[in-house]
């Protein structure tokens, strides 16, 4: 028999609703994920289910996954799915996933360095395209936490999929004395990204939205791209850019 749920005050979701916000989630190393896609190939993926909420209109439609989970499982009213949804349109479905277990970071592959990067969105788009360039390695400096839903859901999912690390510019800095690996930066005044080719391992810095990547990074980078562009279109969006540049690296 699964639980049910009909107010909005009640404790569980209190505590649901409460994954919106950094400090909840690292204190409960737990995330909040809507949708029915990215929580149907969370699970499939391994990641592991702590809870799933499902709205009572839409029970029938997910039987067979809430049979596996009947214990773990809540029915919702829909008032209740509009309190935890972070959308307009609340999707009916939603689940909360334990964190993915850190990993050491490798130095031997290729990597990305966001860079006080600030938009969920773009995170989520930036760590998509990463996935798919083969970027699997993060580093993360003074940029979004990438486990808010917005970045989870921007992400479909893949977020539980790359190694995210928190450094600072100095440890990054000095890594870099350590393993031996370039940096290369995006930059208006780079070199033509068409003309560049990196032998061995490098990390990619991509910058802030409005402010591209910080002085401190650009002094330690080695190489600087610039994408090539026409019709006097002096800038892209900072997910945009990423995955030009990362296309282009990976090939």
């Amino acid at each position: 028999m699964i639980k049910e749920i009909t107010s909005i005050n009640n404790p569980t979701v209190k505590f649901t609703t409460s994954l919106k916000d950094k400090k909840d989630i690292v204190a409960n190393n737990v995330c909040l994920v809507e949708g029915e896609k990215i929580v149907v190939d969370l699970i499939n993926s391994g990641s592991k289910l702590s809870r799933l909420f499902v709205e009572e209109k839409k029970i029938d439609k997910f039987a067979d996954l809430i049979s596996k989970f009947e214990n773990q499982t809540y029915k919702i009213t829909e008032q209740v799915a509009k309190k935890m949804s972070d959308t307009v349109t609340n999707p009916g479905i939603f689940a909360i996933f334990e964190l993915p277990k850190k990993k050491d970071f490798d130095f031997n592959d290729k990597f990305l360095v966001i860079d006080n990067l600030q938009d969920p969105s773009n995170l989520g788009a930036i760590i998509r395209s990463a996935l798919a360039f083969g970027f699997k390695n993060i580093v993360s400096i003074n940029s979004v936490f990438p486990y808010l839903p917005k970045v989870i859901r921007s992400s479909m999912g893949y977020v539980f999929n790359v190694n995210f690390y928190n450094m600072t510019i100095e440890q990054l800095s000095q890594s870099k004395t350590d393993f031996d690996f370039k940096l290369v930066s995006a930059n208006l005044n780079g070199n033509n990204l068409n003309e560049i080719q990196i032998d061995g391992v490098y990390g990619l810095i991509i910058g802030n939205e409005g402010n591209g990547v910080s002085k401190a990074l650009q002094s330690l980078s080695d190489i600087t791209v610039t994408i090539p562009m026409q019709n006097n279109v002096e800038s892209l969006n900072a997910s945009v850019s990423a995955s030009i540049i990362m296309y282009n690296l990976s090939k």
